[in-house]
C-alpha cells in the first residue's frame, strides 16, 4: 500500500507542478466561457449545479478531500528517510519473531539498537537534518534531538538508559553494550524497546495514512449502505402493512359443532390473530368450524395454521362459503398434512366460512384467517 500511496503522490505532485503547461492551457477555455451566457455554457452551468449537490454526500462517504490529503502527505518510497524507516520496520518484525520483546536476550539487544539508529536517521532525513552516516557522535545527537518526535522518547529515559543508548550507537557500542551487568542490561533493553516503539510510532502514523482513510471511507458506506437497507425495509413493511387485505376473520364469532373436553374451549383463540394456540377441538368423530364475518364479502386469500400436535387430524379438510347460515359452496380444499396452509387465488363470495372435517378424526385448528 505505502509504495502504490508513493506513485499516486508523484503523480498528482506531476500535475500540480505543471501547471504552467497543461493545467494553464485548461484554463483558457474557462475563462473564455465565462464570458457567453447561451448555448453550451448553461449547459454545462446546469451539469455543474447538479454536481455540486452530489459533492457533499460523496464527501462524507467518500471522504475525497481527505484521501486527496492523505496522497499528498503519506510517507512512502519517494521520500527521504523511507529506505532507513523500511529496514527498521523489518528489524522490528525480527524482534516479534524472536519473541522477547522488551527482554535483554543479545539478539533482542542487537535489533532494538539497530532499529533505533535507523529510526533516528530515517527521523533526521525527514526533517531535512544532516548527520554522520556511521556512529552517532554528540554533535549528532544534539541534531536529531531537534526532531519532538525523538526528544520526547529520550525525555522518557532515565539517565542510565540514556548514557546506555549513547554509548551503544556511538563508536563502541558493541562493547559498552557487552560490558553492561545483567541488572542494568535489563534496564537498559526495556528503555531501549519504550525508545524504538515511540519514535516509530509517527513514521507508522504518516505511512499508513491512506490505510485509514480507506478504511473509514469503506466503513462509511457500509453504514450507509446498513442505513439505507434497514430505511427500505421500514418502508416496505409499512407499505405492506398499509395496503395489505384485512384479515376479515380477525375477533369475529366463531361456531363449533362440538366440544372435546377439556381442549380448545376458547374458541376465540381460533381468530385471536395468533397462530400457536389452540383455537378449538371437536369430538373425535369429524365436525366443522364455522366463522361468521358479520357480512356478506368477497373472498380470494386463505391462511390456515394447524395444529403443532397431531397435524394430520385436519386433513382432508373443506372450506366452503355461503351467504347465509344453510347453503354452503366449495372454496378451497386440502388432502395434504400442513403446518400452514396459504390458499390463494380463491373467488368466493359469502358471509359464512365453514371449514369442515371428515370422520373419525378430532378437529382441530390454531387460527384461520380470511382475506
Amino acid at each position: 500500500m505505502n509504495d502504490d500511496s508513493g506513485e499516486n503522490r508523484d503523480d498528482q505532485t506531476a500535475e500540480t507542478t505543471g501547471s504552467s503547461g497543461a493545467k494553464a492551457d485548461l484554463g483558457a477555455p474557462e475563462v473564455a466561457k465565462t464570458a457567453h451566457s447561451e448555448g453550451p455554457v448553461a449547459n454545462s452551468q446546469s451539469a455543474g449545479a447538479q454536481t455540486s449537490s452530489i459533492n457533499p454526500i460523496r464527501r462524507i462517504l467518500w471522504l475525497e478531500e481527505r484521501l486527496a490529503e492523505a496522497r499528498q502527505k503519506t510517507f512512502g518510497p519517494s521520500q527521504p528517510g523511507w529506505a532507513e524507516y523500511h529496514a527498521a520496520r523489518h528489524a522490528r518484525d525480527g524482534v516479534v519473531q524472536i519473541g522477547e520483546t522488551g527482554q535483554s536476550s543479545w539478539a533482542v539487544l542487537l535489533l532494538e539498537r539497530v532499529t533505533a539508529s535507523l529510526l533516528l536517521r530515517a527521523h533526521a532525513a525527514r526533517a531535512g537534518l544532516i548527520i554522520s552516516t556511521g556512529p552517532l557522535s554528540e554533535a549528532d545527537w544534539d541534531i536529531v534531538l531537534k526532531v519532538p518526535a525523538i526528544q520526547e522518547a529520550w525525555n522518557n529515559l532515565t539517565a542510565a538508559q540514556a548514557a546506555a543508548l549513547v554509548a551503544s550507537l556511538g563508536t563502541d557500542g558493541d562493547k559498552s553494550t557487552a560490558n553492561l551487568p545483567l541488572p542494568q542490561r535489563k534496564t537498559f533493553a526495556i528503555g531501549l524497546h519504550n525508545f524504538v516503539t515511540t519514535i516509530a510510532e509517527p513514521l507508522e502514523f504518516e505511512s499508513n495514512r491512506i490505510g485509514r482513510v480507506l478504511f473509514a471511507r469503506y466503513t462509511r458506506v457500509a453504514i450507509a449502505a446498513a442505513a439505507l437497507i434497514v430505511a427500505i425495509s421500514a418502508i416496505v413493511n409499512w407499505t405492506g402493512s398499509r395496503f395489505e387485505k384485512t384479515n376479515m376473520a380477525l375477533h369475529r364469532p366463531v361456531e363449533v359443532s362440538s366440544q372435546y373436553p377439556g381442549a380448545g374451549e376458547d374458541h376465540t383463540l381460533l381468530v385471536d390473530g395468533d397462530r400457536t394456540n389452540l383455537g378449538f377441538h371437536t369430538n373425535c368423530e369429524g365436525g366443522f368450524v364455522i366463522i361468521d364475518l358479520g357480512a356478506v364479502h368477497k373472498i380470494s386469500k386463505l391462511v390456515i395454521s394447524n395444529r403443532q400436535e397431531y397435524p394430520e387430524r385436519a386433513v382432508p379438510l373443506f372450506v366452503e362459503v355461503g351467504t347465509d347460515h344453510q347453503t354452503y359452496r366449495p372454496l378451497a380444499e386440502r388432502r395434504e398434512v400442513f403446518d400452514k396452509w396459504t390458499a390463494t387465488g380463491l373467488s368466493g363470495e359469502g358471509r359464512y366460512v365453514r371449514l369442515r372435517n371428515t370422520p373419525p378424526n378430532c378437529f382441530h385448528l390454531a387460527e384461520v384467517e380470511v382475506y
